[in-house]
């Protein structure tokens, strides 16, 4: 026993701060606003009783504080002066970056410090906001007690592609291809008596290297991410035989991509299956009907080839590749890639063709096959 060192490096729980959520913006003067937030265990209420949460109402459970300087470590030292527990960064599981800072600054400064602490983790979620990052850290959702919770289920939704730190900087490594990251905002709840700032999906954040040049929303959100195989389940309305409205939802899409090229030129070949299920129809199909049926697949993916088209003709607009089209050409073609397209890229899209063919299977229709109150003698 006298041999035994004991816990010599122990840390009392007591002593530690958990860090939930950073968020990082430029200020005005160029210098860096590095904002921290940290549950308060003693507002969280526990067995005997009951307890703040910051989306339920009452006092707030958690304590938002930050710090401006050079750089994020030295604002990190900042803040540890005035807090008398020592901040512990292996539960943040979301890092919020300002807008303005990913266009002027960029986010490869924040694959150093990040990565070269052992708490760190590459798994962390990497979040755009629209606007300051301070501001989406103080967010006050209903559901969630702590606004970073908030973000997290969010950001790891199927509603949207499941990027994590590793997932958006590995393309900064790479000759071939531009990062996207999530991109949320604020949104203020409506017609309620109280409300309430919630977080939102706006889409996704688009770079051209490491600095921020725009966004993905919408068709072209929905498109980008059909087309780089995040298994996402997003719902979709678009009209059937040009006047009646039907909703679905998309469950699964697999995409291929192959290139050729002729005559100088690269051809890309997309082929994308969806599978869907009928969320609403304002058609009043009979959907027994096969041929019924046919007509609802055909425009969704019409649609679906819509949104893909959208997605490639803004990246042809950005000179930007997120999907990394260059690398297809790169794999099938090694020698004409170095030779005729590495040094041009992703600017050479622009000459590039691109034939996108989609099959859409309705696999659901719901409990029923058409609306209940429809008269009998209707066709």
């Amino acid at each position: 026993m006298l041999l035994l060192s004991g816990c010599w490096d122990r840390s009392e729980i007591n002593d530690v701060a958990f860090v939930l959520s950073t968020a990082v913006d430029l200020e005005k003067d160029g210098k860096i606003r590095f904002s921290v937030l940290v549950p308060l265990p003693g507002k969280m209420g526990g067995p005997g009783g009951g307890g703040g949460g910051g989306g339920t109402g009452g006092e707030k459970s958690y304590y938002i504080d930050s710090e401006i300087a050079e750089t994020f470590r030295e604002a990190q030292m900042k803040l540890q002066k005035r807090m008398s527990r020592r901040m512990f960064l292996a539960h943040r599981r979301t890092i919020l970056i300002g807008e303005n800072f990913a266009k002027n600054i960029g986010i490869q400064s924040i694959f150093d410090g990040t990565p070269r602490s052992p708490e760190s983790r590459m798994s962390t979620y990497l979040i755009i906001a629209k606007g300051y990052a301070y501001d989406l850290l103080d967010a006050s959702p209903r559901f969630e007690r702590f606004p970073s919770e908030a973000i997290r289920e969010l950001a790891k939704d199927h509603t949207v592609a499941d990027m994590n730190m590793k997932d958006v900087g590995l393309p900064l490594s790479s000759s071939i291809g531009d990062p996207v990251a999530v991109y949320m905002d604020i949104k203020k709840s409506q017609k309620g008596e109280k409300p309430s700032k919630e977080v939102e999906v706006k889409g996704y954040a688009l770079f051209r290297g490491d600095k921020m040049i725009g966004t993905l929303e919408n068709e072209e959100a929905d498109g980008y991410s059909w087309l780089h195989n995040w298994n996402i389940k997003g719902s979709a309305s678009f009209k059937v035989e040009g006047e009646h409205t039907v909703t679905i939802k998309i469950f699964d899409t697999k995409t291929r991509i192959k290139t050729r090229i002729n005559n100088g030129r690269i051809d890309y070949s997309i082929h994308s299956d969806a599978r869907a299920k009928l969320l609403e129809d304002r058609s009043f199909f009979d959907l027994s009907q096969t041929k019924n049926v046919n007509e609802v697949e055909k425009a969704a993916a019409d649609h679906v080839k819509k949104c893909i088209q959208a997605f490639l003709d803004r990246s042809i607009k950005t000179s930007t590749d997120p999907v990394q089209l260059g690398a297809f050409v790169w794999r099938a073609y090694p020698e004409q890639w170095e030779q005729a397209f590495k040094g041009e890229w992703p600017q050479a899209m622009k000459d590039a063709s691109f034939s996108i063919h989609v099959e859409t299977k309705m696999m659901d229709t719901g409990l029923i096959y058409e609306n209940v109150t429809k008269r009998r003698d209707e066709k």
